[in-house]
């Protein structure tokens, strides 16, 4: 990074610091990742919808009427 001009050494130190920050944020929130990943991911009972079909059972057998 010596080559780099200082105002864009400034820029990435400053982006270091907001990432450094959010991350903290986020590990401090109760749930963490997982809330913020279920949040992008729609319910599953609207993923079942949409499908119009079940979805396989763990133990593979069929689900009966």
């Amino acid at each position: 990074m010596a080559n780099l001009p200082e105002d864009i050494v400034d820029r990435i130190r400053a982006l270091e610091r907001q990432v450094h920050r959010l991350t903290t944020y986020v590990n401090s929130k109760p749930g963490g990742v997982q809330t913020a990943l279920a949040a992008t991911e729609p319910p599953p009972s609207q993923a079942q919808e949409t499908s119009g079909e079940e979805p396989p059972r763990p133990d593979g057998t069929a689900t009966g009427p």
